[in-house]
């Protein structure tokens, strides 16, 4: 989602050609591929150790407007740095400042995004690694120790690029291609500066739904031909979604949802109002409180069994108002507040789960309002909404998409503040228009010890007859084990239906005394 503005604020490129089946690496552009693999004074980290990343975005250039202003001069930026003297990747100055403010986040590892390609150099993805580097070594000589180096793989470059290819990740030609996208980068950082896993630099990578085709044979190949160049093997870290092993997983979208696989994304809420051509999305900061309940949703859990590489999403998106830096709107509160949860999770620090707990004991939805709970439209999945007016009420209603021609779903989310990641007993109420398909029933994230994967994350609960009086009916139902940690398709529980759109009015949660 993020990465899309590399396309979107630099213009879309023409997609759809096949790549030569003969295609040849360019050499890299940097002189560090075929170097040592490491030296004593290469960062090192170990994997289960905690350990901070941040995906780092260094496109923007005051001088030139790039990724300051729009296309038409208006202002490209939700948020804003704290000035815009030096705002460039080619100023030593500015990068220095952000490793240094990363420093005071408690931040181990920041994660450049790289838009570049194999073809040749790409622009600021390229010409900003230099200052970068020379930022972190007046750092160092300084006797300071900035974080370390490691990759963000912008994968929309597999689809959006100056050669105009759509790159299938499924023959020679495309695999060489996506590893020259990870040689360019590296060969331009110097291996005393790579973030090491193990040994291995660090990789994360962005979506796979950029490439035309991909299987389980990229990551293997790219590791061949990684040992071959670099004399070691990398740390991949990928985005789900992609097929073949891994070393790690997580989930983009952290700023609009906390995200718990094998590594964790936070982030400090979502806004991408200056973004041309985007629905209007926003998830409120809540003066930092957003971010503050993702930090104890991590910190609750077991320390031995939780997440212990954390992306934090993002340094310094600006567009997407995703940035936790210094910046005009917030000052340092973010900083100080990474700083204050880093410090506890390298620490190895558990909370008690009662931070989580907020007083409040029930949560309401219905369209236009939203109290503890909220619809979770999935218009690009199998949730899509309709808001409709029926028998002079405002509602929602399923529709047909385009994964099933019979099944019907509406998704809904609870407050994490409310309720999240537990076993408890709810009490649902749902008021429904009694008509339309012969029942519905509802499914949801649960903690039932008798169950495991899909069948717990979709618990099928309760079912609701409808008798076809086209009236407003209301339907309670008990679900017990309730855990509603955002299993179901990124959301807590949902109405399900079959053949005939469901029509609902009103829906409300009310946790019961065990």
């Amino acid at each position: 989602m993020l990465c899309l503005n590399a396309v979107l604020l630099c213009g879309a490129l023409a997609i759809g050609a096949d790549m030569p089946a003969d295609f040849v690496l360019p050499p890299p552009p940097g002189k560090y591929a075929l170097a040592e693999p490491g030296s004593a004074s290469a960062p090192a980290f170990l994997s289960k150790l905690p350990l901070v990343a941040t995906s780092y975005f260094y496109w923007y250039d005051d001088a030139t407007k790039a990724h300051v202003l729009n296309g038409d001069g208006t202002d490209a930026l939700t948020d804003h740095p704290a000035t815009l003297e030096g705002f460039s990747y080619q100023s030593i100055d500015w990068h220095a400042q952000q490793l240094a403010d990363m420093m005071a986040a408690g931040i181990d590892v920041l994660l450049p995004v790289y838009w570049g390609t194999p073809l040749s150099k790409q622009h600021w993805s390229d010409e900003g690694l230099p200052p970068l580097i020379a930022a972190r070594e007046r750092l160092i000589s300084e006797g300071k120790e900035p974080p370390a180096i490691g990759m963000f793989y912008d994968t929309s470059t597999l689809q959006h690029n100056e050669g105009g290819y759509h790159i299938d990740l499924t023959t020679s030609a495309g695999r060489l291609w996506f590893y020259g996208t990870i040689r360019n980068f590296w060969s331009q950082i110097p291996p005393q500066h790579r973030a090491r896993i193990d040994g291995k630099p660090l990789v994360f990578l962005y979506a796979s739904a950029f490439a035309r085709r991909v299987d389980e044979k990229l990551f293997p190949a790219v590791r061949e031909l990684f040992r071959r160049d670099f004399g070691t093997d990398l740390f991949l870290v990928k985005m789900h979604g992609w097929p073949g092993e891994a070393d790690s997983e997580y989930q983009w979208g952290g700023a609009l949802a906390p995200q718990f696989l094998d590594t964790a994304g936070l982030g400090p809420g979502y806004d991408h109002s200056a973004v041309p051509g985007r629905t209007p999305l926003i998830r409120k900061r809540e003066d930092g409180q957003f971010y503050r309940r993702a930090w104890h949703r991590l910190l609750t859990k077991e320390v031995n069994s939780r997440p212990w590489l954390v992306h934090v999403e993002t340094w310094n998106e600006f567009h997407e108002g995703t940035d936790i830096c210094e910046s005009r709107e917030y000052g340092r509160r973010y900083i100080d507040l990474t700083r204050e949860f880093a410090d506890q999770f390298h620490a190895g620090r558990k909370l008690d789960r009662s931070v989580l707990r907020s007083a409040r004991r029930a949560g309401t939805a219905s369209p236009g309002k939203s109290d503890g709970l909220a619809i979770a439209p999935k218009p690009d999945g199998d949730g899509p909404v309709v808001e409709k007016t029926v028998n002079g009420r405002l509602c929602w209603s399923t529709t047909q998409h385009k994964h099933s021609p019979t099944s019907r779903y509406l998704y809904f989310d609870v407050d994490d503040a409310f309720l999240f990641d537990t076993d408890e007993p709810v009490e649902l109420t749902v008021t429904y228009q009694d008509a339309g398909p012969s029942e519905f029933r509802v499914d949801y994230d649960s903690s039932d010890p008798q169950l495991e994967g899909l069948l717990q994350q979709f618990r099928p609960g309760p079912s609701q007859l409808i008798k076809g009086s086209n009236q407003w009916k209301e339907a309670r139902f008990v679900l017990p084990h309730v855990r509603f940690a955002g299993r179901s398709n990124g959301a807590d529980f949902r109405l399900a239906a079959a053949g005939k759109d469901l029509v609902i009015g009103s829906v409300s949660v009310r946790l019961l005394e065990k």
